[in-house]
């Protein structure tokens, strides 16, 4: 053990750019030294500048009862899964405070930096609605309580993040089902909530996107229409603080909203659409890829440098298949999907650690 305590400082960089993230916890008893070197930021820029990072899909995924034909249990109960599509190994993530053996009902979860952000939903079983944050830290592998989402219990809100530390949620409805037009900031870093602009519009069950520093919040409808999408887009300008409005946006021209998921790197946003994969260039959604036919059901899409992966099923109630892309080849590779983790997803995310 004292070898390796002496190691140099940048030998010892050298090494730890090369563990595994699930040992990170382990490797950071070794010594005070060790520690203080995994849990800076300068270790995780080391390990994605010399290629040694890894890519980690985080799926809010249903647990599969064993005992039965079928892929899910009446009553799904949903679990934090990480896939690594480089290797194809899947995993479940530590439980959750609180909730042990499933994520609440139809939460919010989304990834940033080194860590997976967990907001609001019901509570088991449908009991109540929350306001509760839970950050994991992969670093870590730990759980810790995050400051609860301001104003109270709201449901069915959007969110999405600056891929750094900010989280920006928006609209959803509150305990009495009035839909929203408030919005909040939270610094994950400094457990801290702001209160930004309200939007001009109430918006219950909204889509969000964050890209080019600018929050999207796409569609969602008013308390006195429910299930009446505004066809429309309001944009907030996280460096001018302003929101604008577009009527003349693309997401609805052409494209559905509804059970589609979405993403985007490079300035580009790419989405699933009957059955394939296309990309938003300028005002025109232009054709990619087909989809394999057995994920061409209800697909969930996530990007992760040169590469789409996209879950699906072939047809309602069947298992779920995962498939990855080269963009420059366009070509699909299987990731193989383990009948444990073959039940229904309801959310995606993705981060390189």
């Amino acid at each position: 053990m004292g070898l390796f305590q002496n190691l140099p400082h940048d030998i010892a960089l050298q090494c730890l750019i090369r563990v595994p993230y699930k040992q990170f916890h382990s490797f950071k008893s070794v010594c005070k030294a060790w520690k203080n070197d995994i849990e800076l930021s300068e270790l995780l820029r080391l390990r994605k500048s010399t290629g040694k990072a890894q890519l980690l899909v985080v799926l809010n995924l249903a647990r599969v009862n064993p005992n039965r034909n079928i892929k899910c249990s009446d009553t799904l109960v949903y679990r934090p899964v990480v896939l690594e599509p480089e290797t194809g190994c899947w995993s479940e993530m530590p439980e959750l405070p609180e909730y042990p053996y499933e994520l609440p009902m139809f939460c919010e979860m989304v990834a940033l930096g080194s860590v997976l952000v967990v907001m609001g939903g019901y509570a088991p079983r449908f009991t109540d609605c929350l306001d509760s944050v839970f950050i994991f830290d992969f670093i870590s592998s730990t759980w810790r309580r995050g400051k609860p989402i301001p104003g109270g219990p709201r449901a069915f809100f959007g969110c999405a993040s600056d891929g750094d530390r900010t989280v920006i949620i928006a609209g959803g409805h509150d305990l009495q089902m009035n839909a929203l037009k408030s919005t909040w900031a939270y610094d994950v870093a400094k457990d801290e909530w702001n209160p930004l602009p309200d939007m001009a519009k109430e918006r219950d069950e909204c889509s969000c996107l964050y890209q080019n520093d600018k929050f999207h919040v796409i569609g969602g409808y008013p308390t006195n229409m429910q299930g009446y999408d505004y066809e429309d887009v309001e944009i907030y300008d996280t460096s001018a603080r302003e929101w604008s409005q577009s009527d003349d946006m693309p997401f609805y021209t052409t494209i559905s909203m509804n059970n589609i998921c979405m993403g985007s790197r490079d300035d580009k946003i790419y989405k699933c659409h009957g059955n394939g994969v296309v990309v938003l260039e300028g005002d025109t959604w232009k054709f990619v890829a087909e989809l394999p036919v057995d994920v061409a059901y209800s697909p969930y899409l996530t990007l992760y440098p040169g590469h789409v992966l996209v879950i699906g099923a072939s047809k309602s109630g069947e298992p779920n298949h995962a498939y990855k892309m080269d963009m420059n080849e366009c070509v699909w590779t299987k990731v193989e999907v383990p009948i444990a983790y073959s039940g229904h997803v309801q959310s995606v995310c993705s981060l390189i650690i």
